[in-house]
Parts: structure tokens; C-alpha cells; sequence
């Protein structure tokens, strides 16, 4: 091999271990879009739109017949703010939440005083295979265009 090539070689390992390490910033920024389209589309989506279950008072009508009624989970949009990306190692992002309800409404836990209540899964966060692909797509594009 010559030194030329092996330069370049090494030169184009520099480019892909530095656009790897920006793409941890970049999948942190799609993932937080992803999950905060959730609250706009009134669902979850993973391969498909899954819409969150109803309030029971939208089925009796109240917010039904309000043009004004409030989306599903948003009434303040603090948990949908709440929503960041935090480096998990050296490849991988982690979403949180410092919302003390949050995991209650993502996975449909127990909520108020005492036995309280069922609530209903109104999933926001978690495994997308639409986001899985996008996030590789872009990957691969940015990996694809270092060695061109």
C-alpha cells in the first residue's frame, strides 16, 4: 500500500469517526421532533400513527362541541417541553423527562391518591421504526457522502 493511500485511508476514518460523533447531536434533535409531533398529532407514532385514547369527557360531548377544545395531553405543554436529549455513551441518545408524570401517561401507570386510577397509555416516547429509519437514512447519507 502506498503512503498516499494509506493516508488517505486514514484521513477518510478521521471524517466518518467525526460525523458519526455530530450525527449523536443530530439524532437527539430528530428523536425530540419526533416525540414532540406526537402531541400534535394526538398519537404515537411507530410504524403507523396510533392515536391516543379520548378523554371520557370528549366523549360525552364537551370538548367535542367546543371549536376550542385542547388537544389530547396538552394543557399547559409542559410535559411536551419538558422532553430532552441527553448523550447515553458515545453513539446513542437518550430522551428524558423531568416531568414527575411522565412515565404515568407514556405507559398507562396507576395516577392519583391512593389506589387512584388506571390511565390510559398515551404513549409519546419510545421505540419508532419511523425514526429508526430516518435516523439511518441520514446516517448513511452523511457516511456515504465522506467517500465520495
Amino acid at each position: 500500500m502506498k503512503f498516499n493511500e494509506a493516508a488517505k485511508i486514514i484521513k477518510d476514518m478521521e471524517k466518518s469517526a467525526k460525523a458519526i460523533s455530530e450525527m449523536v447531536d443530530v439524532m437527539g434533535v430528530m428523536a425530540i421532533n419526533h416525540y414532540k409531533k406526537s402531541f400534535t398529532d394526538g398519537g404515537f407514532t411507530d410504524e403507523t400513527l396510533q392515536l391516543w385514547k379520548h378523554r371520557k369527557r370528549e366523549d360525552r360531548g364537551r370538548y367535542a362541541k367546543n371549536a376550542g377544545s385542547r388537544a389530547v395531553l396538552v394543557k399547559t405543554g409542559k410535559l411536551k417541553r419538558s422532553l430532552v436529549a441527553k448523550k447515553f455513551g458515545r453513539y446513542a441518545v437518550r430522551i428524558t423527562s423531568n416531568v414527575n408524570y411522565a412515565n404515568v401517561h407514556n405507559e398507562g401507570l396507576r395516577a392519583g391518591r391512593g389506589k387512584g386510577f388506571k390511565m390510559p397509555k398515551r404513549q409519546f416516547v419510545g421505540y419508532s421504526g419511523m425514526l429508526s429509519a430516518k435516523i439511518e437514512l441520514r446516517l448513511r447519507n452523511k457516511i456515504q457522502r465522506i467517500f465520495k
